[in-house]
C-alpha cells in the first residue's frame, strides 16, 4: 500500500505494515503501526504531556510578572521574553492543534464510516516528524539560547534553529491536515453528503482548510527570516527586534481563532446526543461552523506586508484600524453564539441530559471562545480609539490567546470524555476529566481576564520592569494562580486518560446512544473499524434512525 492509497479494499493487503492491536509486541506497534486509532492516541498523549510542560512555563512566567520586575525567575529581561515566546509557540503547535489532530485522527474516519484513514504512512509519518520537530524546538530555546523576539540574549544559531523547528512542526500538522480533510471528502460512505457528515468531523473539515490555507504563510514568513540570517547580520525579515513582529500574526485576531474551529464541532455533536435528539436547524449550525472558519483566516493581517492590519510592532507602535479588520473583529462573535444558542435549543427540547464531563466540557469550551471573541470585540471597536495603546494591544492580545487556548483544553478534554471508549477502550474517569475541566475553564477565565484587566489599567504584559500599582499586582498574582490550575488540570487529564487506557470492562458499541457511525462500531474499534458493512445513510444521524425504526 502506498502513501497516497487511501481505499478500504486493500486494507488487509496492508496487514504487514499496520500491527494488530493484539500484538505482545507494544513497543514495536508504537512505532510501526499505521492504524489511525493508535496514531491519534500518539498526538493526544504528546499533546497532553507537553500540556504539563506549558503549565509549568505559565506558572514561571505568572510569578515573575507578580514580582513586579525583581527578575527573581529569569535573569535578564530577555530570558523572560523567551519564555514568553515559548509559552505561545508552544501553546499552539505543541498542544492545542496536536489535541484536536490526534482526536480526529482516531474519531473522523469512524464518523464518515471508513476503515481507515486517507494516506496511513503520512499520517503516521506526520506525528514522528512533529514529536522531532517540537524536541528539537525546545532545544533550540533551552541549549543554544534561541527565540523569535528581540533582545540581545539571542544567539543567531539558536534563532535559526527554532525557526527551523517551528517550520517542521507546521509541515507535520499540514499533513496531518491533508489526511483528515481528505478522509472527509472521498472516504464517506453512500448516502453521506457533505451536510450529513457528523458535526465535529465537519468542523475539522473547515479547520483544516483554513489551516492549509493560513499557515503555509507563517512557513513562507519563516523562511524569509531563515534566509536573511544567512552570512551576514539580518536586516528585515531575521533581525532580532522585527523577527516576532513578522510573525505573530499567527498568534492574533483573528488567525487564533482558526485553531478553535473544532470546538464549535465538539459541541454540536456531543449536545445532541446527549439530549437523545435530532439538532434543530443543523444545516444552519454547520454553516455557523464554517462561516466562523472564514472569519478565523488571518493569513492577511500580517503586520510587515498588510500596514493596515494592526501593525502593533511597527510605525510608532500604533494601530491602523481598516475596515476588514474591524469587521472580522466584531462579526466573528456572531456564529459563535448561533452555534452556542442552536445547541442549547436542541438540548432544551431533548432528554435533559446529566451534566456530565462531556458535554460539560463542550459547552464550557465554547463559552471561553466566546469571551475570546469579546476580547477580540474591545480590541477593535473604533469608539474606544482612546485605549488603543500598547498595553491595551498586548493585553487583549494575550488575554484572547490564554481563552482560546482553555477553551481548546477544555473542548479536547470533554472530546475525550466522549470518545474514549472508541479511542482508549475505556471509560474516562468522571471525577478526574470533571476536574481537569473545571481547572482549565478557571484557569483560562483568571487569566484571561486578569491580563485583560492589567491592560486596560495600563500595565504592558511583556513588561517586567514596572507596575503602576497593586492593584495591577494583584491581577498578575491571579494570572499565576490560573497557571497552577493548568498544571492540575493536566494531571487530572493524565490520570483520566491512564484509567481509561487500562479498562479490562466490555464495554457496548454505543455506550451514549449516539447519533453517528462510530458508534456502530465495537469499543475499542478493531483494525478496519466496523464488523459489518456500512449501509446506504440517509440521514446526519443514521443509529437515531435505526432506534427510531426499531421503537
Amino acid at each position: 500500500m502506498t502513501a497516497t492509497e487511501a481505499h478500504p479494499e486493500v486494507h488487509d493487503h496492508d496487514a504487514d505494515l499496520s500491527v494488530s492491536e493484539s500484538s505482545s509486541d507494544g513497543l514495536y506497534l508504537l512505532f510501526v503501526s499505521n492504524d489511525h486509532k493508535m496514531i491519534g492516541r500518539l498526538w493526544t498523549g504528546a499533546a497532553v504531556l507537553f500540556l504539563l510542560w506549558i503549565s509549568v512555563i505559565g506558572v514561571l512566567n505568572g510569578f515573575e510578572r507578580a514580582s513586579l520586575g525583581d527578575m527573581d525567575l529569569f535573569s535578564t529581561v530577555a530570558g523572560y521574553f523567551q519564555s514568553w515566546i515559548l509559552f505561545r509557540t508552544g501553546g499552539i503547535f505543541m498542544v492545542a492543534l496536536p489535541l484536536f489532530i490526534g482526536i480526529a485522527t482516531a474519531i473522523v474516519p469512524l464518523q464518515v464510516g471508513s476503515p481507515a484513514i486517507a494516506f496511513p504512512r503520512l499520517a503516521a509519518a506526520s506525528f514522528w516528524a512533529w514529536l522531532a520537530g517540537a524536541g528539537i524546538h525546545l532545544a533550540s530555546f533551552y541549549v543554544l539560547d534561541g527565540g523569535l523576539g528581540p533582545d540581545a540574549g539571542t544567539s543567531t544559531d539558536g534563532t535559526l534553529l527554532t525557526v527551523t523547528s517551528l517550520g517542521l512542526m507546521i509541515g507535520a500538522i499540514l499533513a496531518a491536515s491533508i489526511c483528515i480533510a481528505t478522509t472527509v471528502v472521498a472516504l464517506r460512505p453512500a448516502g453521506m453528503t457533505l451536510m450529513r457528515v457528523p458535526a465535529f468531523a465537519w468542523s475539522m473539515l473547515v479547520a483544516t482548510s483554513v489551516w492549509l490555507l493560513s499557515l503555509p504563510v507563517l512557513v513562507a514568513n519563516l523562511i524569509y527570516a531563515f534566509a536573511d540570517m544567512q552570512g551576514r547580520e539580518p536586516i528585515a525579515f531575521g533581525n532580532a527586534d522585527r523577527l516576532w513582529g513578522d510573525v505573530s500574526w499567527a498568534w492574533e485576531q483573528p488567525q487564533v481563532y482558526a485553531y478553535a474551529i473544532p470546538v464549535l464541532g465538539v459541541l454540536a455533536d456531543i449536545g445532541p446526543a446527549a439530549a437523545k435528539t435530532r439538532q434543530v436547524n443543523r444545516p444552519v449550525i454547520l454553516t455557523m461552523i464554517g462561516l466562523f472558519g472564514a472569519l478565523s483566516f488571518g493569513a492577511w493581517a500580517q503586520h510587515s506586508f498588510s500596514r493596515g492590519a494592526d501593525p502593533v510592532f511597527t510605525d510608532g507602535n500604533r494601530i491602523y484600524d481598516e475596515f476588514l479588520y474591524i469587521v472580522f473583529g466584531l462579526v466573528i462573535v456572531l456564529p459563535i453564539l448561533g452555534v452556542i444558542g442552536g445547541v442549547l435549543d436542541t438540548v432544551r427540547r431533548g432528554a435533559n441530559p446529566k451534566p456530565g464531563a462531556a458535554l460539560t466540557g463542550a459547552l464550557m469550551g465554547a463559552i471561553l471562545l466566546l469571551l475570546a471573541a469579546v476580547a477580540g470585540e474591545i480590541r477593535v471597536i473604533p469608539l474606544w480609539d482612546g485605549l488603543h495603546e500598547d498595553n491595551v494591544l498586548l493585553s487583549t492580545t494575550t488575554a484572547q490567546l490564554n481563552l482560546v487556548l482553555a477553551a481548546i483544553v477544555v473542548s479536547a478534554i470533554g472530546a475525550l470524555a466522549w470518545w474514549a471508549p472508541k479511542m482508549f477502550g475505556g471509560y474516562a474517569r468522571e471525577p478526574l476529566a470533571m476536574l481537569a475541566i473545571l481547572t482549565v475553564f478557571g484557569a483560562g477565565l483568571l487569566g484571561g481576564v486578569a491580563d485583560l484587566i492589567s491592560g486596560l489599567m495600563g500595565q504592558p504584559d511583556i513588561s517586567v520592569s514596572d507596575a503602576v500599582d497593586s492593584g495591577v499586582e494583584t491581577l498578575n498574582v491571579v494570572a499565576a494562580i490560573g497557571a497552577i490550575l493548568l498544571v492540575l488540570s493536566g494531571l487530572a487529564i493524565v490520570g483520566s486518560l491512564m484509567a481509561a487506557g487500562r479498562s479490562t470492562e466490555t464495554l457496548p458499541d454505543d455506550p451514549w446512544e449516539g447519533h453517528s457511525l462510530e458508534w456502530a462500531a465495537p469499543s475499542p474499534p478493531p483494525i478496519g473499524n466496523f464488523v459489518e458493512p456500512i449501509p446506504m445513510i440517509t440521514s446526519e444521524a443514521p443509529l437515531l434512525d435505526e432506534f427510531e425504526e426499531v421503537s
